[in-house]
């Protein structure tokens, strides 16, 4: 991708995902400024990257920027993007995006108005095994896909027990907001964006909420679960206007080995692919997969069974993500891949198994 030119990133919320994106647009040669409402989180961060930071967005969009990274707490997505819109800059926003639906869809309608790109960080599609099962699928390898079975779980990985992370105010959700955005953003990728039909789950706190919640490690810090009132697992299948089903197993925390991964079901093929990436924060027996196998059955001299694993060069999704924003802000085009339309059809998933949950 040509991202030669170099140019200048306004980052709006400093903590770990902020200051992630910042260390690998510096590797790839463009400069960083910063805005976030804590001192001590701007100071740190102007001193690492050597740049100006802004305890108001508003002041950062007035310096002479190329584009925003919003990687604030969901809740400041709607109020932060619009106003970048506003201002004629381009947006990449972390996952999902926004809190609600309702709020989705006035950030869509704002990208739409305004002409500007407005991305959303499903980093999990750049990854290549992924992009090489759609690339399957897409040429109708499997032939027509019957039912997608997800599960992204974590054994002990609450983020941030106690803090924004487990706020519905703030956050919107709990663990289906957080991994199960990114399981029904990939299964709709997989079906080709079908409208849902029905939907049966169940959503349960069981781990979080409780004074003696054992862990390992945590990603953010533990707040005691002094502000908790999401679910940490859910549960649900769901039926698609094209016919395709799909059941979704989500969880921060459970009794059970960490997994992410898509069991994919055609008439004429199947696929399993793993894409578990354990983190050290959550996990320190790491754990980084990336398996994808077809499964086929075939005839001639006798039936027989095929499976065929599919070996990919490992890459790294996020700077790929990273990457493919910035070919969009250079080259003034619209991206194919995690845009504010199929973001927005995400969020309403997600909205719809909450529904249905009682979540």
């Amino acid at each position: 991708m040509n991202t030669r030119q170099q140019l200048t990133i306004g980052i709006v919320g400093l903590g770990s995902h902020g200051t992630r994106h910042s260390r690998a647009l510096q590797e790839l040669g463009h400069d960083v400024m910063g805005a976030d409402a804590d001192p001590t989180i701007r100071a740190d961060f102007a001193a690492e990257f050597d740049t100006t930071t802004f305890e108001h967005p508003s002041n950062l969009f007035d310096e002479p920027i190329d584009a925003v990274i919003i990687s604030s707490p969901t809740k400041f997505h709607e109020p932060v993007a619009t106003k970048a819109l506003e201002a004629g800059l381009d947006v990449l926003l972390e996952k999902p995006l926004a809190h609600t639906v309702e709020s989705a869809e006035r950030i869509a309608q704002v990208a739409e108005r305004t002409d500007q790109v407005c991305m959303v960080g499903y980093h999990h599609r750049f990854r290549n095994p992924c992009t090489v099962l759609k690339d399957y699928i897409d040429q109708g390898y499997l032939g027509d896909i019957t039912h997608i079975q997800a599960k992204y779980i974590r054994r002990r990985g609450v983020p941030g027990r106690g803090t924004w992370y487990t706020s519905r105010e703030i956050a919107g959700g709990g663990a289906l907001m957080d991994l199960g955005s990114h399981a029904l953003d990939m299964v709709l990728y997989f079906c080709d964006w079908p409208a849902i039909e029905d939907v049966l789950g169940q959503a349960t706190s069981e781990f979080g909420p409780r004074e003696d919640y054992s862990y390992l490690d945590m990603w953010g810090e533990d707040g005691e679960a002094r502000m908790y009132d999401v679910e940490d697992s859910v549960h649900a299948f769901l039926e698609f206007e094209n016919g395709c089903t799909a059941s979704i197993e989500v969880a921060w925390a459970t009794n059970a080995e960490s997994v992410h991964s898509y069991d994919v079901r055609g008439t004429e093929a199947g696929a399993s692919l793993d894409i578990t990436n354990t983190l050290d924060e959550i996990d320190p027996w790491i754990d980084h997969r990336n398996d994808l196998t077809l499964y086929e059955v075939r005839g001639g001299a006798a039936d027989h069974f095929v499976n065929s694993e599919i070996v990919c060069e490992q890459n790294d999704p996020f700077r790929d993500e990273l990457a493919t924003f910035l070919e969009t802000v250079v080259t003034d085009t619209r991206p194919a891949q995690c845009n504010v339309r199929q973001a927005l059809q995400a969020q309403r998933a997600v909205d719809r198994v909450y529904q249905e949950t009682d979540a």
